[in-house]
């Protein structure tokens, strides 16, 4: 299926229901440990494994309700047609009974999902239902395929309809162990007693909910008014919402092709949701997941390197400590050395993951395409295709092409066409935007630079370019980021014409920066140097977390060099606070050498480095800058209190006699407040 462009949309929406989660959804779900060694284990249980479940569940369904629209037996005819042959009472009782098993499964989940019914009473409820409809349907499979070699069934074929069945067991039997396999990692209390399943998850299996209700509605439908049968409908109406456009079905009725326009523009844009929110769920949270697992690999594989001494990488610098070598590193030094280190980590676990991410949405595309193909083969052998056939018909539908030359025209081969379509299309999607991550950008890399060589020369020559390229390792260049806005040194620390114009903006604006600046000058003039200082510290922190406020709001994920770290680094832990005046039993002064205790024996090797977490560089950054403010306000709020309390105390014991009332006009802090 085209693109329908609903990506950012999706990814919106996603993302706006994830973070306006109840926070009861929050507090249930436990996080596993990236580290965990089987930590990829574990979130595939707890998480991948039921959003599968409710997603296949209602596709399990709905073949099941296919499986019930028609008998299983059809009789060739001499002349060339087919006739339907009615099957035993006792096959139509048991597939029905099996439909209600599973339809009280996948209500049991649903409700579970929304927290309607506990997880302890739920899972048995899921598990046992779908195990009891794959085994149910599973045996009158068995048994009808066991009356077919009778003498009176000679001539007769299975129809679309026993295919469908057999796909519904398999799909059963698939996800109720899964869903056992969730269970039992919530038994070992691997994860907590609920799907940590977020709401776009849900609304990714109502969506698809209401994708299979609208196209076996409009299949039945269209199968009433063209005339079809029930099966050929729902094989038409999946490659027409698929826009494969096939076309050996088409609507021949004007009432038919007139309801061709809503259903079509319909059902593409509920699968658009769907396919959008596949990627979503795959290309972010998934591979969000995944990253983790190999950033934590990648750390530990670095990390030893790094410190062997008898190995030298070429990815991360040495950090192997001497205790003979006279000339030790000194502190800067080692943790110049560590940034560096979990810095390069970082860039190799990001390309490691662009690439293993095109590798397996590869793999798993040209598994269903060969496979595919594969069963196209067998089900068409009779009429003539080749496997080369069947992989020409096979690419040019999961491309969307469509050119309808060659088709499936046997029950296995529609059947099966509905079903594999419908995992190819969201498949071939997610392996595009994998390609976009990593060989588009080579191919434009590409693009520019034989560009600059022949028709739209740049700044430098050519022979810039080709010493930059002898020079430059492919390791060097592999692990190159792409630099834009989010790295303009124009976003500098320290004072500058800029920041001055912004500061006199500001101080127009009468903001708390301007504040802070202004009471630090009239400390100046005051000449209170423990002020001074104190409002100076106070304006750096106001003016910092404002440029990090500006960094978020433009969306940018700018990544700090070692300099701008350690400048942040000592204003957090307040190392560039003097406090040579400030007495140690201030509260300010207790929070000062708490942060300084805090930040005293950083690494940045740490599992919990900012290098490393799940938060960009400037969420961290303006998460500690405010939280070292608040610190900050408190600290002088409990002062000014201690202040104005000792202050008063002192002057009732002393003037109260004499003049009868406390005059307390005119009484200031150290800091130059007034109290």
């Amino acid at each position: 299926m085209n693109d329908p462009g609903l990506d950012d949309a999706i990814a919106d929406e996603a993302h706006a229901l994830d973070h306006n989660s109840s926070p009861d959804e929050k507090d249930n779900s436990r996080e596993i440990d990236a580290s965990h060694p089987h930590a990829a284990r574990w979130w595939l249980a707890s998480t991948a494994y039921p959003l599968i479940a409710g997603t296949f569940g209602p596709m399990s369904s709905a073949f099941s309700i296919c499986s019930l629209s028609q008998p299983w037996r059809m009789e060739l005819l001499p002349g060339g047609g087919e006739r339907d042959v009615p099957d035993p009472h006792w096959v139509t009782s048991i597939n029905a009974v099996s439909l209600g098993f599973a339809l009280i499964a996948n209500l049991a989940l649903s409700l579970n999902m929304a927290k309607r019914i506990r997880f302890g009473i739920a899972q048995p409820v899921i598990i046992v239902g779908w195990y009891i409809s794959s085994l149910l349907l599973l045996g009158d499979l068995i048994a009808l395929g066991v009356l077919m070699y009778r003498p009176e069934n000679a001539g007769r074929t299975y129809t679309q309809t026993y295919f469908y069945g057999t796909f519904a067991a398999g799909l059963y039997f698939i996800i109720a162990t899964m869903m056992l396999v969730t269970a039992w990692g919530a038994h070992k209390g691997q994860y907590s007693r609920e799907y940590k399943l977020t709401t776009s998850q849900r609304t990714l299996m109502l969506q698809t909910i209401i994708f299979f209700i609208y196209l076996l509605g409009g299949s039945a439908v269209y199968a009433r008014v063209e005339g079809w049968k029930f099966m050929d409908a729902v094989y038409w109406g999946d490659f027409t919402l698929l826009t494969v456009g096939i076309g050996n079905f088409a609507p021949a009725t004007h009432l038919g092709r007139g309801l061709l326009f809503p259903y079509a523009v319909g059902g593409i844009i509920i699968l658009g949701l769907i396919i959008s929110s596949i990627r979503t769920l795959m290309l972010e949270h998934g591979r969000e997941k995944v990253a983790n697992l190999i950033t934590a690999h990648t750390r530990k594989i670095l990390l030893k390197q790094a410190y062997d001494k008898d190995t030298q990488s070429r990815l991360v610098p040495n950090l192997h400590a001497d205790p003979d070598d006279m000339t030790e590193m000194s502190a800067r030094e080692r943790q110049k050395r560590e940034f560096i280190t979990m810095r390069r980590i970082r860039q190799v676990a990001t390309v490691q993951h662009k690439w293993v991410s095109l590798i397996t949405s590869l793999v798993v595309w040209m598994a269903l395409w060969l496979l595919g193909a594969l069963v196209f083969w067998r089900s068409e052998i009779n009429l003539g295709w080749t496997y080369f056939e069947a992989l020409y018909f096979a690419y040019v539908t999961l491309l969307t092409i469509g050119f309808g030359d060659i088709y499936p025209t046997t029950s296995l081969g529609k059947a099966f066409f509905v079903f594999w379509s419908l995992l190819a299309v969201p498949a071939i999607t997610i392996l595009i935007s994998s390609i976009g991550d990593t060989l588009i950008r080579i191919v434009k890399d590409a693009t520019l630079f034989l560009g600059e060589i022949t028709i739209l020369p740049g700044d430098r020559s050519l022979l810039a370019r080709v010493k930059d390229l002898v020079r430059i390792s492919w390791t060097e260049k592999w692990l190159q980021e792409t630099t834009g806005e989010e790295n303009d040194p124009r976003v500098f620390l320290g004072d500058t014409d800029e920041d001055s114009e912004r500061g006199i903006a500001r101080t127009r604006q009468g903001t708390a920066e301007a504040e802070e600046h202004r009471k630090e000058e009239s400390a100046h003039r005051r000449g209170d140097l423990a002020a001074e200082n104190i409002h100076h510290y106070h304006y750096l922190l106001f003016r910092e977390i404002r440029k990090l406020i500006d960094l978020t709001t433009r969306n940018l994920s700018k990544e700090f060099d070692y300099l701008e770290w350690e400048y942040y680094l000592a204003l957090i832990s307040g190392q560039n606070k003097p406090c040579n005046n400030v007495s140690g039993n201030t509260a300010q002064a207790k929070e000062h050498a708490k942060r300084l205790e805090k930040y005293r024996n950083w690494s940045w090797l740490d599992k919990k480095s900012p290098l490393l977490g799940r938060e960009s560089e400037v969420e961290w950054l303006l998460k500690a800058l405010t939280e070292a403010m608040e610190c900050e306000l408190k600290a002088m709020t409990l002062d000014h209190q201690t202040t104005k309390e000792s202050g008063v105390s002192r002057r009732v014991s002393g003037d109260e006699t004499a003049k009868g009332k406390v005059d307390r006009s005119g009484l200031k802090s150290r800091d130059g407040f007034e109290v």
